[in-house]
């Protein structure tokens, strides 16, 4: 399996974790989000190579920023699932359930992009090879 590959294995691994589990992701349990890290510039890159290893930082950057979006909704969705759990009233819970909605619509949008980026994070990184560059996780 390529490095694209496995990136994208691992993304989809680690959001179905998050997602399937059902319970709240605070705590020492907390699975943090894998950023990704920056290609670095060397001095004796061709403009070519300058040109794809911006290409790829954007790339990454932009998956970085979506990955980082979906952790702070899961959080504020989780923190309304513990409201719900520990409400006795019934409109307390029913408010929980009506707050977490929409967050929950927002993971799904945002489990999808995060999946996209990655992917655009594998296509920078197979053009930035094509220029010799080699780029590891």
């Amino acid at each position: 399996m390529n490095g694209g590959a496995r990136l994208l294995v691992g993304v989809l691994v680690g959001l179905a974790a998050l997602i399937g589990s059902g319970a709240p992701a605070q705590g020492p349990q907390a699975q943090s989000p894998q950023y990704l890290p920056f290609a670095e510039f060397a001095p004796n890159d061709s403009a070519g190579q300058r040109s794809a290893r911006q290409a790829y930082n954007d790339a990454v950057e932009r998956y970085n920023k979506a990955l980082y979006d979906y952790h702070v909704t899961l959080g504020q969705h989780d923190l309304l699932v513990e409201a719900y759990n520990r409400a006795v009233a019934p409109a307390e819970r029913e408010k929980a359930r009506a707050d977490a909605a929409p967050l929950r619509a927002r993971l799904q949008t945002l489990r999808h992009d995060v999946t996209t980026l990655a992917a655009g994070v594998d296509q920078a990184r197979r053009k930035a090879s094509q220029t010799g560059i080699t780029l590891t996780r």
